[in-house]
């Protein structure tokens, strides 16, 4: 088992040890657990965002795949806000041209009001968005924020006054390809934020081709080739590298996939997760590849990665073929102190189950588990753990929704909008769906991020619809929770990214790793949420970051409770 380097720079001892706790009174009083309830909340708190594909009628590929959401703390106030991704301007396209919009929480006692915000943010992306993800990329304590793009991605600084700086060609960042989802962590634990995103393919509107039923064939502009157009899948044209850039220590970023050990697929790469795959306290990378096969690299402890995607056994499903890999999750699903994996998959495929087994080695348990069967009729795109009832384990969340209008009149399975869906933990890593969760809206679903907008204590869900008005969920769980967060400040920033979080209330342990950017072109909050069902207090919360030399213990704490650990 690899150590991790004793040179590096460390979050001090001193610092933790003396952190504040900020005790916030919750919203919600706490009952007995009950049954995951949700009810639509995007009216009601002001969360409007209606997603533009700039559809041109022309079918071009990228129209079908976005957007994403990013649920973070911008400005600093203790609040998630939200950023969503929109579409932009397509050769054929007639309309208003698509924006990107930023919404500041202003959470109260009489629940969220989000404010758009987006002119006086300076946000003003004119590309052609897809996904996102936040990190504090300089260490100045604000975090930045990432809008990856079919063509130039860019990089926005925080200022910190409510303000951003567009400085992705400045900072090295600005990959020109078609890229999905991104991800931050200190891959090499040097107290800094690294980057990776993931690349899709090559289409362009140039070679832009016909896909369908009949047809002319060409570049797909033929009227003879209306009737029966569709989309066109990721195998008719060629995957492409993705991409790992290297943070200097001052928020300037080299790409270092070569050097690294990570330039070899080139595959058509959708979703993203960093973290510790095989425990052994250093991140490592899974990537959800769409009819590739999906990547797992393992960290080799000094800035390099092994490719051990055939024998991790998270590459394939159970027969050896590819799938369709649209979302990740990576979370302790079963309650081992293991974190296990989830891919999002297309219709007829199902949904992926890989159970950590230990050290890097998963297991493909996606029928014992009972997620398979509800799934198989679904194109699925965004997922998300969350502990959605407060009882002690992390439920599912999945977005659903086809890639083509007229799925059965080209010859494809399922409706263009499906039903999310909701899956209740029955421990020992086994699910059931709970079409009764409250989640009644059926749209065409694609990034999704879950937080605590509402300042109650669990985690409420955010969607992203193609084309369509997005969803807000709120949680209505009333039972005992604790949340744990993380001030970004200074130098000690990377350390809200990547911290392992332990929590034991009433003999129960529970493992929650926070992470910038994972189910599909998304981020959820940075907060570690925990349901604790009737506990009394908290027994033990045990906090370690790969930068920090010994873990922090915190005992005897109360619940219904938020702790923030800063400088």
């Amino acid at each position: 088992m690899k150590t991790p380097d004793d040179s590096r720079p460390t979050i001090r001892s001193a610092s933790l040890a003396a952190a504040g706790l900020l005790a916030i009174a919750p919203l919600a009083s706490p009952a007995t657990a009950g049954e995951p309830a949700f009810r639509e909340a995007r009216a009601a708190w002001g969360l409007e965002f209606h997603h533009n594909a700039g559809l041109s009628g022309r079918k071009y590929m990228v129209e079908t795949m976005g957007g994403g959401v990013v649920l973070f703390d911008y400005d600093g106030d203790g609040d998630d806000d939200a950023f969503f991704v929109d579409g932009g301007v397509l050769p054929g396209y007639e309309g208003p041209p698509p924006r990107s919009r930023l919404l500041r929480n202003d959470a109260g006692p009489g629940g969220p009001r989000f404010v758009d915000v987006t002119d006086k943010s300076n946000i003003d992306f004119g590309g052609y968005g897809v996904g996102g993800v936040a990190g504090d990329v300089d260490n100045d304590g604000d975090p930045d924020l990432y809008v990856t793009a079919f063509g130039s991605n860019e990089l926005y600084l925080n200022h910190g006054d409510g303000s951003f700086r567009a400085a992705g060609a400045e900072r090295g960042v600005d990959d020109p390809r078609w890229s999905a989802s991104a991800a931050f962590g200190d891959l090499d634990l040097d107290g800094d934020l690294d980057l990776y995103v993931t690349n899709y393919t090559d289409f362009s509107i140039t070679n832009h081709k016909f896909c369908g039923l009949g047809g002319s064939g060409g570049n797909g502009d033929s009227p003879s080739a209306e009737p029966q157009r569709g989309y066109c899948h990721p195998d008719m044209y060629n995957g492409v590298p993705d991409r790992l850039y290297r943070n200097d220590g001052h928020g300037f970023f080299i790409d270092a996939t070569a050097e690294s050990g990570l330039d070899g697929p080139a595959e058509a790469g959708l979703g993203v997760v960093i973290g510790d795959l095989d425990g052994d306290r250093w991140p490592d990378l899974y990537v959800a590849n769409d009819k590739d096969p999906n990547l797992l690299f393992r960290s080799l402890g000094n800035g390099r990665f092994e490719d051990e995607s055939l024998l991790s056994g998270a590459a394939y499903d159970r027969s050896g073929s590819a799938e369709a890999g649209m979302g990740v999750e990576l979370a302790d699903l079963d309650g081992d102190g293991l974190q296990d994996l989830v891919v999002t998959n297309f219709a007829l495929e199902t949904n992926a189950f890989y159970r950590s087994a230990g050290d890097g080695v998963f297991l493909d348990r996606r029928f014992p588990s009972g997620l398979a069967p509800p799934s198989l009729q679904r194109l699925a795109f965004g997922v998300n753990a969350l502990d959605a009832d407060l009882d002690g384990d992390l439920d599912l969340f999945v977005a659903n929704g086809h890639i083509q209008p007229e799925a059965k009149r080209i010859g494809e399975v399922g409706t263009y909008e499906q039903p999310n869906q909701l899956f209740e933990n029955l421990g020992g890593g086994r699910f059931r769906e709970r079409p009764d969760a409250g989640l009644d809206t059926v749209r065409t679903s694609r990034g999704s991020a879950v937080a605590d907008l509402d300042l109650d204590g669990d985690l409420d869900i955010v969607v992203v619809n193609s084309n369509q008005p997005s969803e807000a969920y709120e949680n209505r769980a009333e039972s005992g929770w604790f949340a744990l967060g993380f001030s970004q400040g200074g130098t000690e920033s990377a350390g809200a990214v990547g911290a392992a979080v332990v929590l034991t209330a009433d003999g129960r342990t529970q493992f929650r790793e926070t992470r910038a950017g994972s189910s599909y072109l998304s981020q959820s909050t940075l907060t570690a949420f925990f349901g604790v069902g009737e506990a009394g207090r908290i027994e033990r919360v045990t906090i370690r970051h790969p930068l920090q030399g010994q873990p922090l213990v915190l005992r005897d704490l109360p619940v219904d409770r938020r702790v923030r650990l800063r400088r």
